[in-house]
């Protein structure tokens, strides 16, 4: 019984990895969690069996991130692995303070707060330099087109938190159908459950029709006024991207615009991938001279980059983690950034330092404390351990014709809502989004986060310009869906007529609100578990 108990738990682990994309699979999702919380309290080797339910959906989702490549580098391809044996542990956090507040409280009202302890480690799983919400459940949805429209009231938390409650009424239906209680209550019982899952199901996918309506591309192209941009796709190596020639990588970047311009001679505004410009020179990374740029940027149009920026220190500032020397000489502190160049046809420019830093790839994790393991942790491409952007700006577009906002993001900060968020926010009319997806070319890497990047547009309602070295790149609708995508592994340009947008919506305007009060719900009943007695122990 035991054995047949513990493997239906781990159905859990098989559904839940079913309903992430690229698995077409999406409804698993709202009943994922059914196995393991029917068998969860009467399963004798309970935490074993949380660890490897949240294993099998990690590696089945995250296999990728040791890149499979012939020239992965094997700091990379051993840190796949380890993400794999160390994340599992994360998501036993809500079953721990699930089997903690059991103990005081009546299982269905425990099962009732579920959602909330669920959210609540969700939310907290996206703070901090160990933050890693790639898996948050929400994402499950990326197919389910018209259901996931209400992110734009509570972001993917909304989605997240409405799949475990569809979860837990499933399990509490199941519950009450082996033990006769739906014969017992009649039709009252029954229409019950009818109520709650149609405001979980159905009433979502109504107001997703509508509100997708409202943001189709082909009717805001005629009511909002538009900028026409060109994604410049390199197709570059990334593992040889640091050895080769700067020139030669602009060169090609260069010819791929040359090309789109010739067909598309109104574009306002070019935007290359991730650290398309590497290391140049002091002159241009250090001390931004970037006279040789402006000799091809012509006067009506701006091109946004990435790029790799140093700033050499002061003599009244003292040196981080992240600083080196430079040429070893300890008189010439600096400190590099993963950035965005954004260069106006006026001569202005300005750069934004990436923030959100990948976890081991960019930075050690709290490395003012563990700072001693650098020279373990680092990997062998590029410039390793970035420093830390400070000022979340966006950055302004003057071209002659137009004058905007747009949102810069780097890569993996795409899949962080609460920071996305922020630059609309602040008034940002278009998200930009770079990335050098390469690393794990020809896996489920790069579409995963692509389609992660469709609810960033999704909750703020805004189109999003997304620039990938290798692909994905492509233009991303309001309502999640893609204007145009530039088919993977080709160096190649497209070009798009994207409109301006200016509303903001309640999650633009209110944030994790839905996130704030979950950590409030589950703070608050774990807080009363100290002042109520065991449950066997009530008179």
């Amino acid at each position: 019984m035991q054995r047949k108990k513990f493997f239906i738990g781990l159905l859990s682990g098989f559904l839940l990895a079913l309903s992430f994309p690229p698995y077409p699979f999406f409804p698993f999702a709202f009943i994922g969690l059914v196995p393991l919380l029917y068998v969860f309290n009467s399963v004798k080797r309970r935490w074993l069996l949380t660890y490897l339910v949240f294993f099998v959906y990690h590696y089945a989702t995250n296999w990728w991130i040791s890149s499979w490549q012939k020239d992965t580098d094997p700091y990379l391809f051993v840190s796949g692995f380890a993400v794999a044996l160390v994340h599992p542990f994360f998501f036993m956090i809500p079953f721990a303070l699930l089997n903690l507040i059991q103990k005081k409280y009546p299982r269905r009202i425990s099962l009732w707060l579920f959602p909330f302890l669920w959210l609540a480690f969700e939310w907290f799983h996206s703070l901090g330099d160990l933050a890693y919400p790639w898996l948050t459940l929400g994402y499950t949805q990326a197919y389910n087109h018209f259901w996931i429209q209400i992110a734009d009231i509570g972001g993917v938390w909304l989605l997240s938190f409405l799949i475990v409650l569809a979860n837990v009424l499933i399990l509490f239906f199941v519950e009450d159908v082996q033990e006769n209680r739906l014969r017992k209550f009649g039709k009252i019982a029954l229409n019950k459950y009818l109520v709650a899952f149609a405001l979980v199901l159905i009433v979502p996918s109504v107001y997703g029709v509508f509100r997708s309506m409202d943001f189709d591309p082909s009717k805001l192209l005629k009511q909002q006024d538009v900028v026409k941009v060109g994604i410049v796709q390199p197709n570059i190596n990334p593992w040889r991207k640091w050895d080769t020639s700067p020139e030669s990588q602009i060169a090609i970047h260069l010819k791929i615009q040359d090309s789109l311009k010739r067909a598309n001679s109104d574009i306002d505004l070019f935007v290359w991938s991730e650290t398309a410009v590497t290391f140049l020179s002091l002159d241009v990374n250090a001390y931004h001279d970037f006279s040789e740029f402006y000799r091809f940027l012509e006067r009506k149009f701006a091109i946004l980059t990435g790029f790799a920026d140093f700033r050499f220190l002061s003599s009244d500032e003292k040196p981080s983690f992240t600083t080196k020397f430079y040429l070893g000489d300890s008189s010439r502190p600096y400190n590099t950034y993963n950035s965005i160049l954004l260069l106006n046809p006026d001569h202005s420019y300005q750069v934004y330092h990436k923030i959100r830093l990948t976890p081991f790839g960019e930075q050690i994790p709290y490395g003012e404390i563990f700072g001693f393991a650098r020279s373990f942790l680092e990997w062998n491409v590029g410039i390793s351990s970035w420093a830390k952007g400070n000022e979340q700006n966006n950055l302004r577009v003057k071209t002659q014709r137009k004058n905007f906002l747009v949102a810069p993001i780097i890569c993996i900060e795409s899949i962080y809502p609460g920071f996305c968020r922020e630059f609309v926010h602040r008034g940002a009319s278009l998200m930009v989004i770079i990335t050098n997806d390469g690393w794990y070319d020809h896996t489920f890497g790069p579409l995963q986060h692509y389609l992660i990047a469709t609810f960033r547009a999704i909750e703020n309602r805004r189109f999003i310009v997304r620039c990938a070295n290798t692909g994905i790149s492509g233009f991303i609708c309001p309502n999640g869906e893609s204007l145009a995508r530039a088919p993977q592994y080709r160096q190649i340009g497209i070009a798009e007529n994207v409109p301006l947008l200016s509303n903001q919506t309640i999650y633009t305007l209110y944030g994790d609100w839905i996130a704030y009060l979950a950590v409030a719900v589950a703070l608050a009943s774990i807080t009363f578990t100290f002042f109520l007695r065991p449950k066997g122990a009530m008179a």
